[in-house]
């Protein structure tokens, strides 16, 4: 008698449900990395989203990797996308924080980013009021 495949049990090999797991003949259906046109390519209509692929693409360069679509080039591309993203986060408090020690208002924070002043001022607060402590007792 066969195996059955039983749809509750997400260890059994070959469920058509399960994309992306080792073993998976189902392709991303999306362009890959090492296409010229990921997200858009490197001169998207989307600039900022440009911006991004050619960021990640100049720093997987230097760092003597390339845009492939195999897994350890993906993995080496994947750490430095979420290097990019960090730094991204730093950058955004540091502008929020001369911002804000320029006057401008949490709601002109908030409508900057699109989000509501409150959800601007939870996120960005206490880092911002820390930075100003700090530079106040420097």
């Amino acid at each position: 008698m066969p195996p059955s495949t039983d749809p509750d049990r997400p260890d059994q090999p070959g469920r058509p449900d399960q994309p992306g797991r080792p073993g998976d003949a189902s392709p991303w259906p999306y362009p890959s990395y090492a296409d010229r046109t990921w997200l858009g390519g490197e001169r998207g209509a989307d600039r900022a989203l440009a911006t991004v692929v050619r960021g990640l693409r100049g720093l997987v360069a230097e760092t003597g990797g390339r845009p492939s679509g195999e897994p350890d080039d993906l993995l080496a591309a994947l750490e430095q996308l979420s290097a990019i993203g960090e730094r991204v986060s730093w950058a955004m408090l540091s502008l929020v924080g001369e911002a804000r020690s320029r006057g401008v208002s949490w709601a002109g924070v908030g409508a900057a980013l699109g989000v509501t002043k409150q959800a601007a001022q939870q996120r960005f607060g206490p880092y911002v009021a820390q930075a100003l402590d700090q530079a106040k007792g420097s």
